[in-house]
């Protein structure tokens, strides 16, 4: 008792003359020292807090890694198809056997159709020569190829003449094997192909279509 009596006292910063009463610094002291315990056993511990924020801050930065993520996986997307779905051939040996046709024609006739809300351009052509198919030399067929769009022989025009690479349409026409690899326009019986295509003919169609 007498020190806890000094205790009291030295922790005292105001210096008097007057004796406290022990009883009731006792009583004081046991209440500070109950209520500081309360508090204590009441506050919660910091230490579930930080987990709290840990465990926010792992689901921040799964989230965070998931967009970035998924705006790899949308930047890898492939790019959409050209509105053109044409075969292109890269060799010589691949375009000719594609063909089920391949023809030296001067074209005497166009004319425009529309079917299906689709134009179309019709070419009537006489054959001179014909290095593959049933096609005969001297008759005469009808070639349709695109008037519009991406898929359009521009370069076929009345009255030139043309090596044909053709495929089979129906009983009575033709069409392109396509529309940049399908026709090379003959110039005093020299091919030239169009500048999109540089895939040359064999030599062993050139010489039976009587052009170099």
């Amino acid at each position: 008792m007498t020190g806890v009596k000094r205790l009291i006292q030295e922790a005292n910063p105001v210096r008097n003359d007057r004796v406290e009463n022990v009883a009731r610094a006792e009583a004081r002291l046991a209440e500070l020292l109950g209520g500081r315990a309360a508090a204590e056993t009441t506050t919660p511990p910091r230490t579930p807090v930080r987990r709290r924020a840990l465990v926010w801050g792992m689901a921040t930065a799964i989230a965070v890694v998931g967009a970035s993520v998924a705006g790899v996986i949308v930047l890898r997307d492939p790019a959409p198809p050209s509105s053109s779905d044409e075969p292109f051939f890269s060799t010589t040996a691949d375009l000719e056997d594609r063909a089920e046709a391949i023809v030296r024609a001067t074209v005497v006739a166009t004319r425009t159709v529309t079917r299906d809300g689709f134009t179309e351009t019709v070419a009537s052509a006489e054959l001179s020569r014909v290095a593959k198919g049933d096609p005969q030399p001297g008759s005469s067929i009808e070639v349709v190829y695109s008037s519009s769009g991406p898929e359009q022989a521009g370069g076929i025009r009345r009255g030139g003449e043309y090596v044909l690479l053709l495929q089979r349409r129906d009983a009575t026409s033709w069409n392109l094997v396509n529309t940049v690899q399908g026709y090379y326009t003959v110039k005093q019986d020299a091919l030239a192909p169009t500048t999109d295509n540089p895939v040359e003919l064999s030599a062993g169609v050139r010489t039976s279509l009587g052009v170099s």
